[in-house]
């Protein structure tokens, strides 16, 4: 396959509509194909044959070297056809069809590529393409075009993948917070919170430790007011990772209010900061382990509010490894945080979802998009 297909396209309104690519795979349509067998030969096979298709039409413009960014560590979960946006699947024989998708979260708002223009290509911009080849005939019987989105209405979401997350924040969107003027990245709180919080400061009625109530939570702005800019050249006297945390964690207490004594032992759930519904995190490497609980995936954290990992609030504090001083901060709701970084983890994995033959044998002899 052309190398130029690892090239993203110069902008993600280039890539070729749907609707063309309905009518240029129309050429495959009864194609001949064999199977070897091989799973690994099939499938580059079927990727080649989409990409000589491609190849027929005038591609979509490249992006320009330097201005773009390739978020995943090794481009892990960039679709193969990068300028198209376009992952390729075959599909053969059986009663169901089990799609594996290979580090990445499909239907998320997860970062893959980032141009400097401020657009972006996120997991839920991947187009699935999936050539369904008839066994007896050696042939290609139909092609399907589908969405993350699609897939998840039609078929029910993706299973989610058992692994330990982190967050990427690269050197180059580290200096970006260090450039502007009050060395803060932040953003509005969820749509969920928005209606509810607070914006002037009144002193905690609980325990950090306490269950939040929405209309007692600070709203992100005024954590900015109150903590951030106020942490912004702080020294974190720790050795640990763990302790640096910690060390955050108390200032970030104290700034807020809440009453701690040297010797108390800190909540150590997730929130850190429970009442407020907010996460606190030191970087001062690539990546942010996140834990157990990951804004990749929503899942509810306070069930009498209905609060998610959506609406928990995070607070990166971004530190010199030398000095240990604090050189930025990001505030950001957990349901953003994909939208401006990256999440990776450590090892390969794959999110799976089951889809009956019976769908494909539906539309045999045409090529679909999302079709009803």
């Amino acid at each position: 396959m052309n190398k130029e297909f690892k090239i993203p396209a110069i902008s993600p309104k280039a890539l070729t509509k749907e609707k063309t690519l309905v009518e240029l795979f129309s050429s495959l349509i009864g194609k001949p194909f064999k199977i070897t067998g091989k799973t690994r030969t099939d499938g580059s096979n079927v990727r080649k044959l989409i990409a000589s298709v491609l190849e027929s039409k005038e591609l979509p413009i490249p992006a320009i070297a330097g201005q773009y960014e390739i978020v995943p560590p090794k481009g892990k979960g960039v679709p193969k056809i990068t300028r198209e946006f376009i992952d390729t699947y075959i599909v053969t024989s059986g009663t169901s069809y089990n799609l594996q998708v290979w580090n990445r979260i499909p239907a998320s708002n997860m970062l893959l590529i980032k141009y400097d223009s401020g657009e972006s290509l996120q997991c839920d911009d991947v187009r699935f393409v999936f050539v369904r080849i008839d066994i007896p005939k050696s042939a290609i019987a139909s092609v399907f075009i589908l969405t993350p989105a699609y897939i998840e209405e039609k078929f029910g979401k993706f299973g989610k993948p058992t692994i330990k997350h982190q967050l990427l924040i690269s050197s180059k969107a580290r200096n970006e917070i260090y450039s502007r003027e009050d060395k803060i990245l932040s953003f509005s709180d969820s749509k969920k919170l928005s209606y509810h919080i607070l914006h002037d400061y009144n002193p905690p009625k609980s325990g950090m430790v306490e269950e939040p109530q929405i209309r007692e939570l600070y709203s992100i702005e005024l954590l900015k007011e109150m903590v951030a800019k106020k942490l912004i050249g702080k020294k974190l006297n720790a050795a640990a990772t763990k302790n640096r945390g910690q060390a955050l964690e108390r200032m970030t207490l104290e700034l807020l209010g809440y009453q701690v004594d040297d010797g108390d032992l800190l909540f150590g759930g997730f929130p850190d900061i429970k009442n407020q519904l907010l996460e606190v995190k030191v970087q001062d490497s690539p990546t942010v382990d996140l834990g157990k609980f990951s804004p990749e995936n929503e899942e509810i954290v306070v069930e009498s509010e209905n609060l998610t990992t959506f609406d928990v609030r995070y607070l990166i504090a971004l530190t010199n490894p030398v000095t240990e001083i604090i050189e930025g901060i990001i505030l950001s709701p957990g349901e953003k945080l994909g939208e401006l970084f990256s999440y990776v983890s450590d090892q390969s994995y794959k999110c799976q979802r089951s889809i009956p033959m019976s769908f494909f044998e539906k539309y045999y002899g045409q090529v679909v998009f999302n079709p009803d």
